[in-house]
């Protein structure tokens, strides 16, 4: 039977994929990315033809949405997810675009732009394009198109409880140990440990920043999530998370701005040596063609 781990960006998928290794071995897992998030029928054909081509696979891991299982030709499958407390999850992601995709953002904007608002919240909202922080999950679990043109999708495939009741297993990102230890006992697989998560920012409390106002605008876009949340609660015998403690707005600021500052600069050390290398092949063949020419 073929595992489908659909990795919903933010929610521990990195560490997943650790894990899932270790449970199936590296010829046994498949770690894919579909090219194009627009079309469920070219994600199939996609998946397909990796299938096809890997026929000791026996799981695939990654941001892929439900309802890509039309591609296996009658093969026998099992979904497999992990969700997250929507507001926690919406922060995740708006502050690993600032700190992990810096550049990508620079590409297309200046710094001061993008970045130069000294608000937390603000400077959070600022890398929000075309509405892709509104109810990410339920557009993977839900929707079948988790990234549909022109932001908001106009309506659900799947109810919140009919992805439950789909899903062959759904853990939460919050009791991810525990919840590991249970699939481990489903697939009838050893207990592997789980690895620390390889995504942590080191921040600060970033949510203890942000206003009660704040926080229910965020809510407000992400009400299919709450949804689903709500029908999957964290495994009792984990910690209950804390209140968030009010954190200091400003410090926040500066530690989101100097990450992203420094994922800056790895880039341009990174460009730097990919030119002199580059410089040493040219000059490479420059002098080999000169010689011959003598």
């Amino acid at each position: 039977m073929l595992t489908l781990f659909m990795h919903i960006p933010k929610t521990g998928g990195q560490t997943l994929h650790d894990w899932l290794v270790h449970i199936y071995g590296p010829s046994g897992l498949l770690v894919w990315n579909p090219s194009n998030l627009w079309g469920l029928g070219r994600i199939r054909a996609e998946l397909a033809t990796l299938l096809a081509s890997r026929p000791e696979v026996r799981a695939v891991a990654g941001h892929f949405p439900y309802g890509v299982h039309e591609a296996l030709g009658g093969r026998a499958y099992r979904y497999v997810t992990f969700f997250r407390d929507p507001v926690d999850r919406w922060i995740s992601e708006r502050v690993h675009h600032i700190t992990k995709n810096a550049d990508f953002f620079l590409l297309r904007r200046g710094f001061a732009e993008i970045y130069g608002d000294p608000d937390l919240f603000r400077l959070l909202q600022s890398t929000i394009i075309r509405d892709d922080d509104i109810d990410v999950q339920a557009r993977f679990a839900r929707h079948g198109e988790p990234m549909p043109p022109g932001g908001k999708p106009s309506g659900w495939k799947l109810s919140a409880a009919e992805v439950v009741e789909r899903f062959w297993f759904v853990g939460r990102q919050e009791s991810l140990a525990q919840d590991c230890r249970r699939l481990a006992r489903l697939l009838g697989a050893e207990d592997v440990p789980v690895s620390t998560s390889r995504n942590v920012a080191g921040l600060g409390n970033v949510r203890g920043g942000l206003t009660a106002d704040e926080i229910a605008w965020i809510e407000s876009r992400n009400l299919a999530d709450i949804a689903l949340c709500q029908q999957v609660p964290v495994t009792s015998g984990s910690l209950p998370a804390a209140p968030p403690a009010a954190s200091d707005r400003a410090a926040l600021v500066e530690a989101i701005l100097h990450a992203a500052l420094r994922r800056v600069g790895e880039c341009f050390v990174a460009l730097h040596a990919d030119r002199l290398a580059a410089q040493k092949i040219l000059d490479h063949y420059a002098a080999r063609d000169a010689a011959r020419a003598a």
